[in-house]
């Protein structure tokens, strides 16, 4: 009896698996890129589209995602690009609310090769006028870390800005700060 009610289980859970909507792929063979049809979500009003490309001249493959949601008015887009050449990979998003005005975004980049990272990311905020800034960056052949941060306040005319720099061999750590009045 437990056999029968597992393999009709799994026999529902199939039916159920090859009855959903997926995005559909379109190739398009001037560039040889393919994208994917808009896939929606009925019970958040998200709409998501990914799209693919390869080059193989360079090897290099990207990658983007969109989503939006009429509900909310929230956008967000997502990009990656890797090529095994030089073992880089960068990666980029972005996100917007219409209700609140906040918009942010950041980026990053890995070498694999030489095992260097950045990254960065940016937000604002419209209400408030307040914008920050954010950046870091490691060196592994030299072990060195830095890193920068701002924020701007309109209200005050007040610019903030702070830097640091870590050198492992010296054992130096060298941190700035400064803040601009109005």
């Amino acid at each position: 009896m437990n056999r029968k009610i597992f393999i009709l289980c799994g026999l529902a859970l199939i039916g159920l698996l090859a009855g959903q909507r997926t995005a559909q792929a379109q190739y398009n063979p001037y560039t040889g890129t393919t994208t994917q049809q808009a896939a929606y979500n009925p019970y958040t009003g998200t709409t998501a589209t990914h799209g693919a490309a390869y080059n193989p001249y360079t090897g290099t493959s990207a990658s983007a995602t969109t989503a939006s949601n009429p509900y909310t008015g929230a956008r967000g887009v997502s990009a990656t690009a890797t090529n095994p050449y030089t073992g880089t990979t960068a990666h980029e998003q972005a996100a917007y609310n219409p209700y609140t005005g906040t918009a942010s975004s950041s980026r990053s980049a890995t070498n694999a090769s030489t095992g260097a990272h950045a990254q960065s990311s940016s937000a604002y905020n419209p209400y408030t006028g307040g914008a920050a800034h954010t950046s870091s960056a490691h060196n592994p052949y030299t072990g060195a870390n830095a890193a920068t941060q701002s924020y701007h306040n309109p209200y005050t005319g007040n610019t903030t800005h702070a830097q640091e720099y870590h050198n492992p061999y010296t054992g130096n750590t060298a941190v700035h700060t400064s803040t601009r009045h109005r």
